[in-house]
């Protein structure tokens, strides 16, 4: 039942569609945990699921769009 899980460091960038583009203020080293994000300079916290399977995606589906 375990899943492998990848380290997220601090300062990778995501992308929220109502909040925009941020970054993570902490490292994440577990999907049940919860992390500090910074968007326009407010800090949230947010669990790493949303992250991961939301937020991360965003961001790349976001570059890819832009090139």
């Amino acid at each position: 039942m375990s899943q492998e899980f990848t380290v997220i460091p601090p300062t990778t960038k995501v992308y929220c569609p109502e909040r925009g583009e941020g970054w993570t203020l902490t490292g994440i080293t577990g999907i049940d945990e919860n992390a500090s994000v910074m968007f326009s300079g407010v800090r949230y916290t947010i669990s790493a699921k949303e992250i991961v399977e939301s937020l991360l995606p965003n961001f790349k589906n976001r570059q890819e769009s832009n090139n």
